[in-house]
């Protein structure tokens, strides 16, 4: 099969020119409906979903790794040269292999916790939040617009494959919250406040369902969805540690309310 496939050795052709283009400009991705991903699993991944478009790998990946992609029947397959590889790589020590993806429609699953991003502007912050979310069943992510893009290849790269497993919505959060209070959810925030009550003193149950707001990395949470919180929680610490990273602190509080009884 390899020898029927088309060879692209350059830079300038225009299928990676859009590459390039996907990877640096939001605003085209947007437009476009489409993301890349790079790496065996993520491709892998992004082919059970059924979402990719076209995939391009270096002939010594085909090689390589050919056997563990289920692309006997896929006919969307590019080989590049190593320079080409090299140019849209994204990682240090790439395994070449790419897919270019389209961004499919999100819906919100009122059934289970939700995660929301308030202008949470670390990609691997961002990242680590979605497989977390994914770990604790927290079955969508809503972020504000002004967080950073569900489809920079850092936040790609961090969820470590879970991010085709949650529903990925771009939402106002003062919007989502008030339908997410119609729907019977309970907001949880994550900052100082005169009534914050610490993690392990607040009573999750089961049988409610909670909405986790994580706010940007520097200044918190906004002042308009601060005045939409139900509870605040405070992480116990140490007294000489100032605070945690926001993934961290997500993570946290995500894995409290999945082991609630």
């Amino acid at each position: 099969m390899k020898d029927k496939l088309k060879e692209i050795s350059s830079v300038t052709n225009p299928k990676i020119k859009e590459i390039i283009k996907l990877l640096s400009d939001v605003s085209y991705r947007k437009k476009e409906r489409k993301f890349v991903v790079e790496g065996i699993h993520l491709v892998a991944e992004a082919m059970k979903k059924g979402i990719v478009d076209a995939i391009y790998m270096t002939e010594d990946a085909y090689d390589d790794l050919a056997m563990a992609l289920p692309i006997s029947s896929y006919h969307n397959i590019f080989l590049i040269k190593d320079n080409v590889a090299k140019k849209i790589a994204s990682t240090v020590n790439s395994q070449n292999v790419f897919a270019v993806c389209e961004i499919t429609p999100q819906h919100i699953d009122y059934d289970n916790n939700i995660l929301l991003l308030d202008r949470v502007q670390d990609p691997g912050n961002v990242g680590t939040l979605i497989r977390s979310a994914a770990s604790f069943n927290f079955k969508t992510v809503i972020s504000n617009p002004n967080s950073v893009s569900y489809y920079n290849d850092k936040v790609i790269r961090s969820t470590q494959g879970n991010f085709f497993q949650i529903n990925l919505v771009k939402e106002y959060l003062v919007q989502s919250i008030s339908e997410l209070k119609n729907q019977g959810y309970i907001i949880i925030g994550t900052q100082m406040h005169e009534e914050s009550k610490f993690l392990n003193k607040v009573k999750f149950k089961d049988d409610e369902k909670y909405a986790v707001i994580i706010g940007n990395e520097s200044v918190g949470i906004s002042p308009e969805i601060s005045e939409l919180i139900d509870i605040n929680v405070l992480i116990p610490m140490e007294e000489n540690v100032e605070s945690l990273n926001a993934a961290v602190a997500g993570s946290i509080v995500m894995y409290e309310i999945s082991t609630a009884k």
